[in-house]
């Protein structure tokens, strides 16, 4: 049918920029009074095709965009001896002036009302970006906030904050306000854009894996100074610590490979291409000290011996820096 259109993709930002642009363009050609909106969740039939099958005002086309994949099915209706309304069935009352677009970036496919719209639908999916094809993109944006920018920027700053496209696009933004007509540098990256998640494990897994133990302590604080939960580090370096302990288990037992680690402990593998060569070289009172602290400290902090809260975690940030200090080196 040219007149149903699904978007879809993991690429949320992409997708939701093309929407910003049909919307925008269609309420230019046609008006505001023939744009509607929906969400899938709960919708209705009936609902549905009031908006679906009216016609357009004093225009051309309408634009109906819906937020997810409706299931038209209706409860009870086997008892009622009705039939489930499929989409082929509801689509023939849509009117041909009006246009349907689904919004789902990860429909489940296993779904029946999924596998049909696919088939029914004019399908445009919205794939990763990553690479040298990301770090264009970067530079392009950049470009269009009318500031320019290092060479190596775009690679610093997908490398910091991760490949998310709307994150990139708010660091940039930020960036660009705070350059003020200059060139954008390394050090404005580093000193302005906080990691992300991902990053952060992994930044701080090198670090540690590296026996960099000051460094460490340092990246850290830097987190907490930028508006970083300290909870949130402390969740991260306690993960650590369980697949470092898992690791030097492993290596004691004989195993000495990446993979073999993976097979024998279930760590990622991140984690233990960063920990096996620490882990080798470890010894069992290092890695004893290691845990009492760690476990000890979590215990105070379940047991409110140290206080600690969303509002002040002041406590908190001083037992991260001990703990982080007794990591081997």
């Amino acid at each position: 049918m040219d007149n149903i259109f699904l978007f879809t993709g993991e690429n949320a930002f992409a997708l939701r920029m093309e929407v910003v642009r049909w919307a925008k363009e269609f309420r230019e050609k046609h008006g505001e009074a023939n744009l509607s909106r929906l969400s899938a969740q709960g919708l209705g039939l009936s609902e549905f095709l009031n908006e679906a099958a009216s016609a357009p005002f004093i225009a051309e086309r309408r634009l109906l965009i819906v937020e997810g994949i409706p299931d038209f099915s209706v409860e009870g209706t086997e008892k009622r001896g009705q039939k489930k309304r499929d989409f082929s069935m509801v689509f023939t009352e849509v009117h041909p002036q009006t246009i349907i677009l689904f919004i789902d970036p990860k429909p489940d496919k296993r779904l029946s009302t999924v596998k049909e719209l696919l088939t029914l639908a004019t399908v445009k999916e919205f794939a990763h970006v990553s690479g040298e094809l990301l770090s264009r993109w970067v530079q392009s944006s950049i470009q269009m906030q009318g500031a320019q920018a290092e060479r190596e920027v775009p690679f610093v700053l997908v490398q910091r904050v991760g490949e998310d496209q709307l994150v990139l696009s708010q660091e940039i933004s930020k960036l660009s306000l705070y350059a003020m007509g200059r060139t954008i540098t390394r050090q404005d990256v580093e000193e302005l854009c906080i990691p992300s998640s991902e990053q952060t494990v992994w930044y701080l897994l090198d670090l540690l894996g590296e026996g960099h133990t000051d460094e460490a302590v340092m990246y850290c604080q830097s987190l907490l100074s930028r508006g970083e939960s300290a909870q949130g580090v402390w969740n991260i370096f306690l993960w650590i610590v369980a697949s470092f302990a898992s690791v030097v288990s492993a290596v004691e037992e004989g195993t000495t490979s990446v993979q073999g680690v993976m097979q024998a402990t279930g760590v990622k593998f991140g984690a233990a291409r960063s920990l096996i060569s620490l882990a080798r070289s470890c010894k069992r009172p290092a890695l004893r000290l290691l845990l009492e602290r760690v476990a000890d400290s979590e215990i105070a902090l379940k047991t409110g011996a140290y206080k600690t809260s969303t509002d002040s975690e002041e406590e908190l940030a001083a037992v991260l820096d001990c703990c982080l200090m007794a990591f081997p080196r």
